[in-house]
């Protein structure tokens, strides 16, 4: 089916309900999730990302850094670290 064929598809239905405030109501709600820009929770400014970069380096001038044990898998290592609560 083309763009075309479904945009008339679609405008059918919307007209054949046009009466039906609460279906409109939930096709534009539905029709808005799905054509907004979701957030990304990563997301940071750059102001945000240096800010923490700096942070981090504050942090291993003081000391306070973890290393991962010769005889430790990467796995362990973060299990580790998630039991020391530095991981946040």
């Amino acid at each position: 089916m083309t763009a075309l064929e479904l945009r008339a598809d679609l405008l059918q239905e919307i007209i054949k309900n046009a009466d039906n405030t609460d279906i409109l109501q939930k096709v534009l709600e539905f029709f808005r999730s799905l054509t907004q820009k979701k957030t990304d929770p990563t997301e940071m400014t750059k102001e945000e990302f240096f800010a923490k970069l700096e942070k981090s380096r504050e942090q291993a001038a003081r000391g306070e850094v973890y290393s991962k044990h010769d005889d430790e898998s990467f796995d362990d290592f973060f299990k580790r670290m998630s039991k020391e609560k530095c991981i946040k």
